[in-house]
């Protein structure tokens, strides 16, 4: 098979970014070698990452033309009309060219909605655009648009990749999709560039620091850190510093005030944007891994946490950590956060916990080897019936 992967994230867009390139990497690691792999992106940013990796890629470009395509198709009529005319957008042209079999979309996009002869696998994320009502990061006009897309896309697929059983099950239920259809491939965690003697000198006198890898969105919930660090400081006058990695999605100045007014500004440092020599540096020096993020049911960074030995607090809501190989906490409750970060600070914790957890994801990776196969042998099925 010749398989187009269309890699439209980039390395500033988190999660989606990280899966994308784990899920491509697994794909040409997994897959019968006989399988023939190019990425294709619209950054040219992203090359050098894919050369780092020894991944064959090209680059593309949408022209005026493609994306007017694009943004009209989102709309039925006009999706009509470019289907009657035969209109194609230059990515797709380009990829029938060249005789691929199907694109694989680690991340949908607007793209799904211009293709008219190619046939793709979908891969769904998460569900968490329910909680629109909830979160202001996640407008009515958001929520319309991936529901849209949604709808269109899941029933055109070959298949659909998600992470998760229950975000399977939702997915089914509320798209009408038939459960054969999906496939659920866990996460795996982050290949980072490895960075032995890297020395970064504005983090070099930031010690014993507790590290929360996540964009600035009001529902990756930092302000329960800041509120536990301040509840550990007059309790306790115990002093923890925080790094935040991850671009500001507006809601860092709300932050910023806490921060101020209770005097914490020494002790956390926003890095913004790092590189993935970075992050592989703040994961190898941090003193524990948080995470107490309000979205789910799954996520990257405990795994990461995993490999690197650290241990991790987490939302007692998410899925992926069991009391065994983690710190489950009610992240609504600052005290109950403060309560396992004093215990970690104080190294008051059973190191089994790190152990358990790095065996549990080499159970994952060991399992996505098979879950992988079977993809192949399914897309192969798909594609003999289509």
């Amino acid at each position: 098979m010749k398989i187009a992967i269309l890699f439209e994230s980039l390395p500033s867009g988190g999660g989606a970014f990280t899966h994308s390139l784990n899920a491509t990497l697994d794909l040409i690691r997994f897959f019968n070698r006989k399988n023939e792999f190019v990425v294709f992106t619209n950054s040219k940013e992203n090359l050098k990452t894919f050369e780092n990796f020894n991944i064959k890629s090209e680059y593309f470009h949408h022209t005026f033309f493609d994306k007017l395509i694009i943004y009209l198709s989102t709309l039925k009529f006009f999706r009509f009309i470019f289907q009657f005319l035969n209109i194609q957008i230059y990515l797709e042209k380009k990829i029938i060219n060249q005789s691929f079999n199907l694109i694989f979309f680690p991340v949908l996009s607007s793209t799904i909605f211009s293709l008219k002869k190619v046939k793709f696998v979908s891969t769904l994320l998460d569900l968490e655009h329910f909680k629109h009502s909830i979160f202001p990061e996640i407008t009515t006009k958001d929520y319309e648009y991936r529901e849209k897309l949604h709808f269109y896309a899941l029933p055109k697929s070959l298949l659909i990749i998600t992470s998760y059983a229950s975000i399977k099950n939702e997915m089914c239920r509320h798209y009408s999709i038939n459960k054969n259809k999906v496939i659920i491939i866990p996460y795996t965690p982050g290949r980072f560039l490895k960075s032995k003697n890297l020395k970064l000198k504005k983090y070099q006198n930031f010690k014993n620091y507790f590290f929360y890898p996540a964009q600035i969105w009001g529902h990756k919930n930092h302000i329960v850190i800041l509120k536990a660090m301040s509840f550990l400081k007059e309790k306790y006058g115990l002093v923890i510093n925080l790094i935040l990695s991850g671009r500001d999605r507006g809601y860092k100045k709300i932050l910023m005030k806490y921060i101020k007014k209770n005097k914490l500004y020494k002790n956390v440092i926003f890095t913004g944007y790092v590189s993935s020599k970075e992050m592989d540096y703040l994961y190898q020096k941090c003193k524990c891994v948080i995470f107490t993020s309000l979205f789910g049911p799954n996520a990257i960074p405990p795994l990461e946490a995993w490999k690197y030995k650290k241990p991790i607090i987490i939302n007692e809501k998410l899925k992926d950590v069991k009391k065994n190989n983690g710190f489950l906490v009610n992240v609504r409750n600052h005290r109950q956060v403060a309560t396992y970060m004093r215990r970690v600070f104080l190294n008051q914790y059973p190191k089994k916990l790190i152990k358990s957890g790095n065996l549990e994801l080499k159970k994952i990776e060991k399992e996505n080897k098979k879950r992988y196969k079977f993809l192949e042998q399914n897309i192969k099925k798909k594609l003999l019936n289509a």
